[in-house]
C-alpha cells in the first residue's frame, strides 16, 4: 500500500503510474497480439467482424470501469481519512451496485444484440462473426466485473503493483488461449473471444485469493452491507458520474462506428488496425489520468489541498513529455506497425490506417490536458463538468456521422476527435484553474496545528 498524501507528486506519481503503465503495455499487448492473430489466421473479414463490435465492447467495459473507478474514489478518500470502518461499508455497497448494473447490461445485450448489430450497419458478410463474438464478450462481463473491481480496489489504497503482477499473469494466459483456441483447436473467432473470458476470470480469482491473505482489512463482512441515504448518494454520484462520463464518450464512438462500418470491410479493417495502435500510444496519459484520480481522491480526503494542484502541474508534465515521444514514434514507425497488424493488406487500406495516426497524433497534447484534468476534477468529486465535456463529445460525434462523412468521406472520420480534443481541452482547462482557485488555502494539518497554538 502506498499513501499519496506526503512525499514529492512528481516522484509518487511516476511511482504509482509506473506499475498502471506496464499492466495497460500487457493489456495492450495482448490487444494487439490477439489482432495480429485473428488477422493473420482468419483474415481480414474476421478482423472487421472484431472490429465491428469494438464500440460496444469498448462501452460494455467502460460503463462498468467508471462504475468502479467512480467508486473508487470513495474509497480512496475514506482511505485518506484514515476511516477503514466506512472504507469496507463503501466496497460493501460497491460491489451490490456493480453486481446489479452487470446484470442489467448482461441481459439487455443478449435480448438486443441482433437489432444492436444491423443498427451499427454491420456488413452482412461478417454478421454472423460479429455476433458469435459480442455475445460471448457479454456474457463474460461477469468476470471483467469482479476483476477490475478488485484491481480498482487495491489501487484506491495505494497499491498499484499486485494490479499488475495478476495482469502480467493473466496477459500470458491469454495469448497461449488464443494460440490455442484459434490457431490450434481452429475455434475462429469465438476461440478468441472465450481466450479474453477465461483469462479475465482466472485473473478475478488469482486477485481474490490475494485480496483474503494480504489485504484482509479490505473484506467486507456482513455487517458492512449498511445502505444509508447519504452514503449510497455520495457513492452512486461518484460513479454514475464517471459511468455516465465514459459511456457518454462510447455512445459517440458507437455513432461513429456506424458511419465507418457503412465503408466496408476495407476501411473497418484500417480503422481497427489504427484505433489498435491509437490505443497503444495513449497507454502513459490513461495511467496518469488514473494516478491522478487516486493522488486528488486521497488528498482530498486527507484535506492537502495544496498538494493537487502540485500533482498536476507534475502529471501534466509527465503528460507532454509522453506525447512528445508518441509524434515521434509514429512518424518514424507508424507504418510498420500497421504492416505488422496487417501485413497483406491493399496499398489504400495502409495507408489509410496510417493516414489516420499521421494526422491524430499531433493533437494529443491536447487529449492529456483533457484527460488529466478530467480526472482530477472526478478525484475532486466534480463530475458535472466531465459529463458535460462528454456531452459534447457525443454531439460532436453525432454531427460527424450526420455531415462530415457525408462531406468528406473516412477524413471527416480522421479529423473529428482532434477538432473535439482541442475544443474540451480549452474547457475542461478553464474549469480547472477557477476550481483550483476556489480550494481552501490552507491544509487541514496546518489549520490545526494553528488552531492547538491559539
Amino acid at each position: 500500500m502506498k499513501e499519496l498524501t506526503s512525499g514529492k507528486p512528481m516522484k509518487l506519481i511516476i511511482g504509482f503510474a509506473l506499475p498502471v503503465l506496464l499492466g495497460l503495455v500487457f493489456q495492450q499487448a495482448y490487444t494487439l497480439t490477439d489482432t495480429i492473430i485473428i488477422g493473420r489466421q482468419l483474415g481480414q473479414d474476421s478482423l472487421a467482424a472484431v472490429g465491428s463490435t469494438s464500440a460496444v465492447v469498448s462501452l460494455m467495459f467502460n460503463v462498468i470501469n467508471g462504475l468502479v473507478t467512480g467508486f473508487a474514489i470513495i474509497i480512496a478518500k475514506n482511505f485518506g481519512a484514515g476511516d477503514h470502518n466506512e472504507m469496507r461499508r463503501t466496497i460493501a455497497r460497491t460491489l451490490t451496485f456493480s453486481a446489479a448494473a452487470a446484470a442489467l447490461i448482461i441481459v439487455g445485450i443478449a435480448v438486443f444484440i441482433d437489432p444492436l448489430l444491423r443498427a451499427l450497419d454491420t456488413p452482412q458478410g461478417i454478421f454472423d462473426e460479429a455476433r458469435t463474438y459480442l455475445i460471448i464478450v457479454d456474457i463474460g462481463l461477469v468476470a471483467t466485473l469482479f476483476y477490475n473491481l478488485e484491481s480498482a480496489v487495491l489501487r484506491a489504497v495505494g497499491d498499484s503493483v499486485i494490479p499488475l503482477v495478476i495482469l502480467v499473469i493473466s496477459t500470458v494466459l491469454n495469448i497461449g488461449l488464443d494460440l490455442l483456441m484459434v490457431c490450434a483447436m481452429q475455434m475462429g473467432v469465438a476461440g478468441a473471444a472465450l481466450a479474453t473470458v477465461i483469462a479475465q476470470l482466472v485473473s478475478a480469482v488469482v486477485c481474490l485469493v490475494y485480496l483474503i491473505r494480504k489485504r484482509p482489512f479490505l473484506i467486507v463482512k456482513p455487517g458492512d452491507f449498511r445502505f444509508t441515504a447519504a452514503s449510497s448518494a455520495e457513492l452512486l454520484s461518484a460513479g454514475c458520474g464517471m459511468a455516465l462520463m465514459y459511456s457518454i464518450v462510447d455512445i459517440g464512438s458507437i455513432v461513429l462506428q456506424n458511419g465507418i462500418n457503412g465503408f466496408g470491410e476495407d476501411i473497418i479493417a484500417a480503422h481497427t488496425a489504427a484505433r489498435k495502435i491509437f490505443g497503444f500510444t495513449i497507454m502513459p496519459f490513461s495511467a496518469l489520468s488514473a494516478t491522478l484520480v487516486t493522488y486528488t481522491s486521497q488528498n482530498r480526503g486527507a484535506g492537502e489541498f495544496s498538494r493537487i494542484g502540485k500533482g498536476v502541474r507534475s502529471g501534466l508534465l509527465l503528460g507532454f513529455a509522453c506525447a512528445a515521444l508518441d509524434v515521434l514514434l509514429i512518424f518514424a514507425a507508424g507504418r510498420a506497425m500497421v504492416g505488422i497488424i496487417l501485413p497483406d493488406c491493399a496499398q489504400y487500406v495502409e495507408d489509410t490506417a496510417v493516414q489516420y495516426l499521421w494526422i491524430n497524433v499531433p493533437f494529443y497534447f491536447c487529449l492529456v490536458v483533457l484527460l488529466l484534468l478530467r480526472s482530477t476534477l472526478q478525484g475532486l468529486g466534480q463530475s458535472v463538468v466531465p459529463i458535460g465535456a462528454s456531452c459534447i463529445e457525443l454531439i460532436w460525434k453525432i454531427c460527424t456521422v450526420l455531415f462530415m462523412i457525408p462531406w468528406l468521406g473516412y477524413m471527416g472520420v480522421i479529423l473529428s476527435e482532434p477538432i473535439i480534443w482541442t475544443a474540451c481541452a480549452i474547457v475542461i482547462g478553464i474549469i480547472a484553474l477557477v476550481t483550483f482557485r476556489k480550494l481552501p488555502k490552507e491544509d487541514a494539518a496546518h489549520e490545526t496545528a494553528k488552531g492547538a497554538t491559539e
